[in-house]
């Protein structure tokens, strides 16, 4: 069933909307970690780079603390991720995390057609259609999120291979830095509906426009809550 339904959505991928994001394009964000308002985040575009022979955007989400959090307990995370510029599928994923005295860096290669993941040096089995959690803030950005239908996929995060379904909450209206804005709300649960390693969990606010930028993301880490509301957008 599972194997149908990454089917399915990669080549929605093929007759969907044009990607709407190009090289260049960086959304800043205010963060706070905890409540403490003390965090700055940012998703950009950085450029296209062939990886495995395969056409994609290099994108970076960072997220790091400063002031006085960054003494109390420092964050400092760099994900990189190269999405193929058609399906916007993972190739590959570099995760630098640095949160407290936690600190751990990973690379991950995803062999889609294959169905194989290489995790430093381990080799795990994967669907076709399987996505890094950091993926899907781009991914959604060539769905219309107003009649989005597939919500069953798997992620891939260390040696973990996840079914997740998708929840929509359309219609939310938020408010950040950048403005005031129409959304839909997108949260990943467990397909076995049981907890995230870490509890880790994500919830991410898209405009309901034609851009769909990520205008509000929340994010469970493993030693607390960061909260990331939309600042500035620039090309």
């Amino acid at each position: 069933m599972m194997r149908m339904i990454s089917f399915l959505l990669f080549y929605s991928f093929l007759f969907g909307t044009n990607i709407p994001f190009k090289v260049g394009e960086t959304l800043s964000y205010q963060a706070s970690f905890s409540g403490l308002d003390a965090a700055t985040g940012k998703l950009k575009v950085i450029e296209k780079e062939i990886v495995n022979d395969i056409s994609t955007f290099h994108v970076r989400f960072t997220a790091r603390t400063h002031g006085f959090a960054d003494y109390l307990f420092p964050i400092h995370d760099v994900i990189d991720l190269w999405l193929d510029d058609k399906t916007l599928l993972p190739v590959k994923v570099i995760k630098n995390i640095s949160e407290g005295n936690y600190k751990k860096t990973r690379e991950t290669l995803l062999n889609q057609k294959a169905g194989y993941a290489i995790v430093n040096k381990d080799t795990i089995l994967i669907e076709m259609g399987t996505h890094s959690p950091y993926s899907l803030f781009y991914y959604f950005r060539n769905e219309d999120l107003r009649i989005q239908d597939i919500k069953s996929f798997s992620t891939i995060d260390g040696k973990q291979v996840t079914s997740l379904e998708m929840q929509f909450n359309r219609g939310i209206q938020i408010k950040v830095p950048a403005g005031e804005f129409l959304c839909t709300e997108v949260t990943p649960v467990r397909f076995d509906q049981k907890k995230f390693k870490n509890d880790a969990k994500m919830a991410i606010w898209f405009t309901n426009d034609d851009a769909r930028i990520p205008a509000q993301i929340w994010l469970k880490l493993k030693f607390g809550a960061l909260v990331l509301k939309l600042k500035t957008v620039s090309n």
